[in-house]
């Protein structure tokens, strides 16, 4: 999965994470925070938007308990984007995101009912 939200922002963010809720609140909040938001639904896929020079990406969002999470961030680190962690919380009334690591300031939270 890959979408692209507030184009002319200065600052591309690469959210990755196997949850489309997350992916989408994510999305949501940095976009709405002037960032230009990439996502990826898995490993293989970040590491595909990584590797291509015509998009530069700045920082990447992973969501912690996500598989290949440790792959992405020695990958984005290499490619001189700054990774940092996202960690949630999923319940049957909604998600909470909180951006740590690395300088990311932000959270929310959503009813996804």
């Amino acid at each position: 999965m890959e979408a692209e939200s507030g184009i002319n922002a200065q600052h591309t963010v690469l959210v990755v994470a196997d949850d489309q809720r997350v992916l989408l609140l994510a999305q949501a909040v940095l976009a709405g925070k002037g960032h230009r938001v990439l996502l990826a639904s898995d490993a293989q896929r970040a590491i595909e938007l990584l590797s291509q020079k015509d998009i530069p990406i700045h920082s990447v969002a992973i969501r912690a308990a996500m598989r290949g999470h440790e792959e992405v961030r020695n990958y984005s680190l290499r490619q001189g984007a700054k990774p940092w962690t996202v960690h949630c919380d999923v319940d049957a009334r909604g998600i909470r995101l909180e951006g740590q690591d690395s300088g990311a300031e932000w959270e929310s939270a959503a009813d996804i009912l």
